[in-house]
């Protein structure tokens, strides 16, 4: 600890510290992760497979959701442009069913079902999807598996959603 700085309020005293921090320019051994602190790409793919049936059982309970709610709303559709399907809630809402995502749900199970990594972390939709599904996912299981933490997971997601991977393969 470099500096301690104490403030005296009302009610209250404030601690403020500062601490310096040496920068290292080694990668730590078995971290998985790049010098900028990201995970490396092959760690990224071992991630996606611990999880794959897992991401595969969400997508298609997101899938038979989606499916339950056109099929519930028939009736109540107020446009249709073969790509999106919009109607009115009773509640006055505005729910829809997207042709392409439900599409793309159908691909990323193929590709994952196939454990088809690298492509999976090509597809910004499939990423995207897959976020959805989990976050929706009432029953999803967030334990760990195979040595990876769910939260890792979802950091692979997130990162991937950010920045797809690029293979020239």
């Amino acid at each position: 600890m470099k500096t301690a700085v104490f403030e005296e309020k009302e009610d209250s005293v404030v601690l403020q510290l500062e601490l310096e921090i040496p920068k290292k320019s080694e990668t730590p051994k078995k971290s998985g992760r790049s010098v900028l602190g990201g995970l490396d790409s092959s760690n990224m793919l071992d991630i996606i497979g611990a999880f794959s049936a897992r991401i595969i059982c969400s997508l298609e309970r997101r899938m038979q959701a989606c499916q339950r709610n056109l099929l519930n709303h028939l009736e109540d559709i107020e446009s249709n442009d073969g790509a999106h399907i919009c109607w009115y809630r009773k509640d006055g809402s505005v729910g829809s069913f997207n042709i392409y995502s439900f599409n793309a749900m159908k691909e990323c199970i193929e590709a994952l079902e196939h454990s088809r990594f690298e492509e999976f972390a090509t597809k910004r939709v499939w990423i995207s999807q897959t976020l959805k599904a989990l976050m929706n996912d009432t029953v999803q299981d967030h334990s760990d598996n195979c040595g990876f933490c769910y939260s890792q997971l979802v950091s692979v997601l997130c990162d991937l959603q950010a920045c797809p991977m690029n293979y020239n393969k």
